[in-house]
């Protein structure tokens, strides 16, 4: 069996985040209340959601105003708990601060001036907010006036918040207060032909795409068109400049500077024209070799058509951590003491304030998400590799299916769990550092220090770059582990020499794989959308408007095409590698490579050689590599 010289990696790795996703339940429920702790109080989420009064009480939730759920705004600003919001406007009934009810009318609206009372108002209970009617009135009247503008013309006494001649004719067509119920209304009567499409028709052109691409010369164009039209603009938009440029000399319209400055920039874009092709004339076989590569990925795809579905599966993984992690985090956020913060204006707002210990807590439920979540994309990368490098390295590909991809899941999980966790680990390091830079740079941002925001904005950027150089380099790690088995820093110690003496062709990979992937994208979308478009509008007497079905329809054509692409990119990759490594480790007559690759494989040997690659001995690889079912 394939699996059977692999051993468990980094399983210490795996046992830490297992301790961490406890740590996290743990804390989760004492923010909860279901464990009791003296370092950190429990949150209740309605004091997120609930207004909170003049004293900084939560309506509903703290003593005093337990059985007051909803707030009442004075004309201070002021909010006060009441029991139920006012539906009709009376200026004989009032709402107070406690100990501050009128005597007599005079005095209730002296008291009104004062900004501690306020006579009933038509107000619309919206999520416990006392929200006067003629706020919303004025919102409705506009579409898409701001809150401010809304805030403005309740104050003045009106709901017109903007001027008649300010508001678009258009909010006073027939139907338009009615858009929202007609836009639902379209989605509900399309949402076949949304999913059918957006989704069904969106995978299927995805494998029409890689059929294409099959196809013999189709590939070659694509690539060797785009090289060409490159080439063409540099050299003709070159030429272009030079000849505007000395017609602008002879001309009295323009000035000395502006006619050599053309001039001078034809010149360097003709120099550029000339630098890609030699550019080009010497990685033409790496161009060549990298078409080869793309093709047999989109063979492997093609063997294994479900592996495209298990983004799905990573997403489904991801919400179930995703669903307690944000509660959790709610219950986190609502544990604060919320204080009274004097603005420079005299104002007062009401924020919550935080203990270290709180701060400590949301900084390890961050980390916990960053290493979770990246744990998940790196081990649906591993799934990939797997299954790519098991197609790759077997004589009869014939046998090759979709049971391959659950091979590849069951041997992923089971013994290489903990490289995906040692992997994410350093991406969640990565990121818990930005995040708490980016925390700082607000800081410093707030504070006017120019020289800390730089050297902060600076630091940040450098970590940007960490980032993405790991997230490159464990790609290439998990590849390394999928054909050999090692653990992770064996495997990237691997990935980046292999990687170092193979750049050209990693370089020219990278080139025609992410031009292949971007056309596949833009295919998959806009040939969906289009098709959709075709059956919606036969549909459009059932229809109040096409827009709605059409923007879901792309948006998830969009996602299905991300979806694909990158599995399709880790295929390639992954067969970049493969294709090394059998080159590297077996004699001619011994290697697995087919079609393009086959015959290309025996040409790059004296090229390879010329070109400094390290190649190791055939004795070693065939200890390590079975040579009929894969290698391990």
């Amino acid at each position: 069996m394939w699996c059977h010289n692999r051993k468990c990696t980094d399983v210490l790795c795996m046992l830490l985040l297992i301790a961490v996703w406890f740590a996290t339940t743990i804390l989760g429920f004492i923010v909860c209340g279901v464990i009791e702790n003296e370092n950190l109080e429990a949150g209740n989420p309605w004091r997120l959601v609930n207004g909170v009064d003049y004293d900084g009480r939560v309506c509903g939730i703290d003593s005093g105003v337990k059985n007051e759920e909803n707030i009442y705004y004075l004309p201070s600003g002021a909010g006060i708990c009441i029991e139920s919001c006012p539906t009709a406007t009376d200026y004989k009934q009032f709402h107070c601060m406690p100990g501050e009810e009128p005597e007599d009318d005079l005095d209730a609206y002296k008291k009104i001036a004062a900004g501690k009372c306020m006579y009933h108002v038509a107000t619309t209970d919206v999520f416990n907010y006392c929200i006067y009617d003629a706020v919303l009135e004025a919102a409705q009247d506009v579409g898409a006036a701001t809150l401010e503008q809304a805030i403005a013309a309740a104050n003045n006494g009106t709901s017109d918040a903007v001027a008649a001649g300010d508001i678009p004719e258009s909010y006073f067509e027939p139907d338009e207060d009615n858009w929202f119920d007609d836009f639902t209304a379209d989605l509900y009567k399309a949402i076949y032909v949304i999913f059918g499409f957006g989704i069904g028709v969106a995978l299927g052109v995805g494998f029409l795409y890689l059929i294409l691409l099959r196809v013999p010369g189709v590939l070659f164009l694509m690539t060797w068109g785009i090289i060409f039209l490159v080439q063409l603009l540099w050299l003709v938009g070159g030429a272009l400049c030079v000849q505007i440029g000395k017609a602008w000399e002879d001309d009295n319209k323009h000035s000395d500077m502006e006619s050599k400055g053309l001039l001078y920039f034809g010149y360097v874009l003709i120099a550029i024209g000339v630098l890609f092709f030699l550019f080009i004339l010497c990685m033409r076989k790496r161009i060549k070799l990298a078409v080869g590569i793309v093709k047999e990925a989109s063979k492997a795809i093609s063997a294994m058509k479900i592996i495209v579905l298990f983004p799905v599966i990573q997403s489904l993984g991801v919400l179930c951590f995703l669903i307690p992690w944000v509660i959790y985090v709610v219950y986190l956020a609502s544990s604060g003491e919320i204080v009274t913060i004097e603005m420079p204006n005299g104002a007062q707002v009401k924020q919550f304030q935080y203990t270290d210990n709180m701060r400590y807590a949301a900084l390890f439920l961050l980390f916990s998400w960053f290493w979770t979540s990246q744990f998940v994309v790196a081990l649906g990368q591993l799934v990939v590799a797997m299954a790519v490098s098991m197609w790759y390295f077997t004589k009869e590909k014939g046998s090759i299916g979709n049971l391959t991809v659950f091979k590849a899941i069951r041997v992923s999980m089971w013994y290489h769990s903990g490289t995906c966790a040692f992997g994410s680990l350093i991406i969640a390091i990565i990121k818990t550092i930005r995040a708490v830079i980016s925390y700082l740079q607000k800081k410093a941002a707030q504070s006017g220090n120019k020289l800390a925001q730089a050297v902060l904005c600076c630091i940040q950027c450098c970590m940007w770059c960490l980032e993405k150089c790991m997230k490159f380099l464990n790609k290439n790690a998990y590849i390394q582990t999928a054909i050999y088995g090692y653990s992770f820093c064996k495997a990237a110690r691997k990935a980046f020499f292999l990687i170092a003496r193979n750049i050209l062709r990693v370089v020219a990979v990278a080139l025609v794989g992410n031009y292949i992937l971007f056309i596949g994208k833009l295919v998959i979308t806009v040939v969906t959308t289009f098709l959709a478009f075709l059956v919606l509008d036969s549909m459009e007497d059932e229809l109040h408007g096409l827009y709605g079905p059409i923007i879901f329809t792309f948006l998830l054509a969009y996602f299905v095409a991300l979806m694909f692409v990158e599995v399709f990119g880790m295929a390639i990759y992954t067969i970049l590698q493969c294709f090394v490594a059998d080159e590297e480790m077996f004699a001619p007559a011994e290697r697995f490579a087919t079609g393009d690759l086959s015959t290309t494989i025996n040409k790059t040997n004296s090229d390879a050689k010329a070109a400094g690659l390290n190649h190791e001995g055939k004795g070693n690889a065939t200890k390590v590599a079975p040579k009929e079912d894969g290698v391990v």
